[in-house]
């Protein structure tokens, strides 16, 4: 009998992890547009979860991107048409056949799992408000690790004043003096790649500091060339990705925050810009 009931529960624990692994996630949305319905539910999540089977139905002029782990293909829907995802692709069951390509960036599998799930954690929570910005100074980069050379430099305070901003290095040397209008300025110089530098803003009796390090040279590198070939929606949401996993996750946030001013229509994308 112990040796039936071992045999019986080697049997269940080896059906069970099939089942796991036919319920793991093969593609993501990474965009649509329009009447786009999944399993008969309704509107899917930004960057929802796909398992083999799930429906796609898309009405008259609708589209949808579908974007695979391993592959790192994306399948453009149109509609109208019914789809269906399986673990080689999406398949038109009525309709036109999705148009197939290759984007010019990839996410880690562990970065689109985690960006997914808290794009939908981030519905729940989408009535929360958003933090205050009322007090002068930096508001990017602050305390982080940032993907570029050459930064954009942004601060809180009054557009109209004349801001004195320094970078200086870890060491105290100055690496930019300067002043500006506005609230933003992008440094005319490139910084040293893998340093740590402090910058600071004031105007009058307004002021504010912060601390930021420049990834290494090769990071540095490869964020340039992603950023220049993210054309389409859907490469930026690659390319938010793409700089989290490089580690400068306040760059990901930015390009969260861009497309969020764009669509509007995407409520989760504010909360990913958070």
């Amino acid at each position: 009998m112990d040796r039936a009931a071992r045999a019986i529960a080697a049997t269940f624990l080896f059906l069970a992890s099939l089942v796991v692994q036919a319920a793991d996630p093969v593609a993501f949305v990474s965009d649509f547009r329009g009447d786009v319905a999944m399993n008969g539910a309704g509107r899917p999540p930004f960057l929802a979860e796909l398992i083999p089977g799930t429906k796609l139905v898309l009405g008259a002029e609708a589209t949808a991107t579908v974007m695979y782990v391993v592959s790192g293909e994306e399948f453009l829907l149109k509609g109208p048409g019914d789809f269906t995802v399986t673990r080689q692709g999406v398949k038109a069951v009525k309709g036109p056949a999705p148009a197939i390509r290759v984007p010019p960036l990839k996410a880690s599998t562990t970065v689109l799992v985690q960006t997914s799930r808290t794009a939908t954690a981030s519905l729940r929570m989408r009535s929360a408000p958003a933090p205050r910005g009322d007090r002068a100074g930096p508001l990017y980069p602050v305390n982080a690790k940032v993907a570029s050379a050459q930064p954009v430099l942004r601060w809180a305070g009054d557009p109209g004043a004349t801001w004195t901003i320094t970078v200086s290095t870890a060491a105290g040397k100055d690496a930019f003096r300067g002043t500006a209008k506005g609230t933003s300025l992008r440094l005319p110089a490139r910084l040293a790649a893998g340093e740590t530098f402090l910058w600071s803003v004031s105007a009058g009796s307004e002021s504010g500091e912060a601390r930021f390090e420049t990834l290494p040279a090769d990071a540095i590198a490869a964020a340039d060339k992603a950023r220049a070939a993210a054309k389409s929606f859907a490469d930026r949401v690659l390319l938010a990705m793409f700089l989290q996993d490089l580690g400068a996750a306040q760059d990901s946030r930015e390009v969260w925050a861009q497309l969020a001013a764009e669509r509007p229509d995407i409520p989760e994308l504010a909360g990913l810009a958070r």
